[in-house]
């Protein structure tokens, strides 16, 4: 996606590089102060905008180069559109790794295209495959020029998919501005590879990069901290939806029993240390099947688009084996009280309604958690594998 050389307009090019150059710069400063949704995301975010620097900045030197119009520097700007060629498809591929669960265990698969369009570029420097200078030092496209352009797009667009599909809990509006930010690149790699003078690629990534940011920073705001899982603001906004929309829903509310004792005898960690544990359970549990959210101190919801009974017990199974599981040499034992109920449209009720049932509902699970804990764990493991 990096291009160099053949442009139409120095002063614009180099104006846009510069307001990008600054706009990550701002951006890495505040993800440095302020972590986005958790460590590992903040890190490829600041890892992808310095790439993207490097590239702006690298871009603004060939453009430099070729107004130069001599010779003597033909040998630097080869390098130049070398490194930037080789390393443009990394920023792509970087976010791409944030997804840790699924893709980073293929990474050095993934990274096949990355290293092959390094090795050609490089051999261009010989063969004129994806670009060359002739001996006014003027920079000509090579017949295979679009090859670093397609390993980016291809890491792009397999990001893009995993981000709307796998990221469910992503709400209407927030799909909304995703798909603005990604068509931006897409719309300025189109109009820079149509006509060649044109140089947006890597100004609109910058400004892609500083809005996804944002919404990064935005999405904090509907989660909570500590467990990592929605938080109730995002609840109450999710029931609102559900009672003007048109599905069915099942809403399962949960407790995390002896938090105060918890807190009390092991200290406010060990608390903290069991309400994280309990977020991610209820995250593996109810994985494709709802959304989790943190609704008080000790209290959990889980809403259910579309579920039917089966699906919705077989989730409550799961999380039950999970339970026992982790609780085997746990030395802080997590014990979840849950009920649920069905709010089920044209029927006399709200959702509201439905979740004060599933609440009643919770209750009576918590007075009979003393036996149903006591399952065996071989019945647990023919539920869980049948």
């Amino acid at each position: 996606m990096f291009q160099g050389g053949d442009y139409l307009n120095i002063t614009s090019p180099i104006n846009l590089n510069v307001l990008g150059i600054v706009v990550l710069c701002f951006t890495i400063s505040l993800a440095f102060r302020n972590i986005v949704i958790d460590k590992y995301i903040t890190k490829n975010y600041i890892f992808t905008s310095i790439i993207t620097i490097i590239l702006l900045i690298l871009e603004m030197l060939t453009i430099f180069l070729q107004d130069l119009n001599n010779s003597k520097f033909t040998t630097m700007h080869i390098i130049l559109n070398i490194i930037g060629f080789s390393i443009s498809p990394l920023v792509p591929y970087i976010l791409l790794l944030s997804d840790k669960k699924k893709i980073q265990p293929h990474s050095r698969i993934l990274a096949i295209p990355l290293f092959l369009n390094a090795i050609i570029c490089i051999l261009s420097y010989k063969t004129g495959w994806i670009f060359f200078f002739n001996a006014q030092n003027q920079y000509i496209r090579g017949d295979l020029f679009i090859i670093p352009t397609l390993v980016g797009l291809l890491y792009y667009t397999l990001w893009i998919i995993i981000i709307l599909k796998n990221n469910f809990e992503y709400d209407s509006g927030d799909k909304l501005f995703l798909n603005a930010v990604f068509i931006m690149p897409i719309l300025a790699t189109s109009i820079q590879l149509i006509f060649n003078g044109i140089i947006l690629i890597w100004g609109s990534v910058s400004i892609a990069m500083l809005l996804y940011y944002i919404f990064l920073r935005e999405l904090q705001f509907k989660y909570d901290a500590l467990s990592g899982i929605k938080n109730r603001a995002a609840f109450e906004k999710e029931m609102r939806r559900c009672q003007k929309d048109k599905n069915n829903v099942a809403i399962v509310v949960l407790d995390l029993n002896n938090l105060k004792k918890i807190n009390d005898t092991l200290g406010h960690g060990a608390g903290d240390t069991a309400i994280f544990n309990s977020a991610k359970l209820l995250q593996q549990s109810f994985e494709g099947v709802g959304k989790p959210y943190r609704i008080g101190g000790d209290e959990f919801c889980v809403i259910c688009n579309n579920v039917d009974k089966k699906t919705l017990d077989g989730a409550l199974f799961k999380l039950e084996y999970l339970l026992n599981k982790i609780n085997e040499n746990a030395s802080i034992e997590i014990i979840l009280a849950h009920g649920y109920s069905f709010y089920i449209k044209n029927q006399n009720q709200s959702i509201y309604d439905t979740f004060i049932n599933a609440d009643k509902s919770m209750y009576v699970s918590k007075a009979k958690l003393k036996g149903l804990y006591g399952r065996r764990m071989d019945d647990l493991d023919a539920i869980i594998n049948s």
